[in-house]
């Protein structure tokens, strides 16, 4: 669960929940949000769920994870915020009506879960409203090649190849390519209107190289410096906005 400070950051700053090349999208597409309808599903931590709620929208928090969900909801509680809760699979998304929202949110780690990406967004472009969009940012498929534990060291370690994309582990996780993003979301009917890779930066919500920005700060954020940090010469995140037509 968030620390109070991590909520009062956030309320002081929804956008803060954000990386910047994604506050454009969401900003070319919904210079305000007040009154628009947003599902976040595979909404995990639930940060981008508060940030939107504090940005004026309506929201509906979808995870497969009971745990999350309790979690968050007891967050929202205590602090007075009507959001919407719900126990689904962002592939199938069963207790979510057709055309209902204005947006559909997906932030980092959702993808590596998801062994069916032409359901998933399928789906999404059901509970879409025509026109209605889709904005994503998750781990850029570039890093996926290489040890994370080797990412730790700030060297270069490369364990499979760029097109091996799983299933990893007893607990089925996938590292999806740029081909497989495209191909799912122009399959389901979606239309891609922007893209965006770029770099993890200093203060951010989720700061990639650390696990708090306690200890980032305390490392005077070396490792986001690529003469330092080779790995922070490659983009850590890659994004999206895609459409729903007016007709469909």
């Amino acid at each position: 669960m968030y620390s109070q400070d991590t909520i009062n950051r956030l309320i002081a700053d929804p956008l803060w929940a954000f990386p910047p090349e994604v506050r454009g999208m969401l900003n070319s597409v919904f210079p305000d949000l007040h009154g628009k309808h947003v599902l976040v599903p595979s909404s995990g931590d639930n940060g981008a769920v508060f940030a939107f709620y504090l940005l004026g929208a309506k929201v509906t928090s979808a995870d497969l994870s009971e745990r999350q969900l309790y979690n968050a909801k007891k967050i929202a509680d205590t602090q007075g915020w009507d959001i919407e809760f719900m126990h689904d699979d962002s592939m199938m998304l069963e207790h979510i009506k057709d055309s209902e929202y204005d947006l559909v949110y997906t932030s980092n780690g959702v993808h590596v879960w998801i062994n069916d990406l032409a359901s998933m967004y399928g789906s999404f472009l059901r509970v879409l409203k025509p026109g209605g969009s889709y904005i994503m940012f998750e781990t850029h498929p570039f890093v996926r090649p290489f040890n994370s534990d080797a990412a730790d060291r700030m060297q270069f370690a490369v364990e499979k190849l760029y097109e091996s994309t799983g299933p990893f582990g007893e607990i089925p996780t996938y590292d999806w390519r740029i081909m497989d993003f495209v191909n799912a979301m122009l399959d389901a009917g979606l239309v891609i209107r922007h893209m965006e890779e770029f770099h993890s930066q200093p203060g951010f919500f989720d700061c990639w190289w650390y696990k708090t920005l306690t200890e980032a700060e305390a490392d005077n954020n070396m490792k986001f410096n690529w003469k330092k940090n080779p790995w922070a010469a490659l983009p850590q995140w890659i994004g999206f906005h895609a459409q729903k037509g007016m007709g469909i």
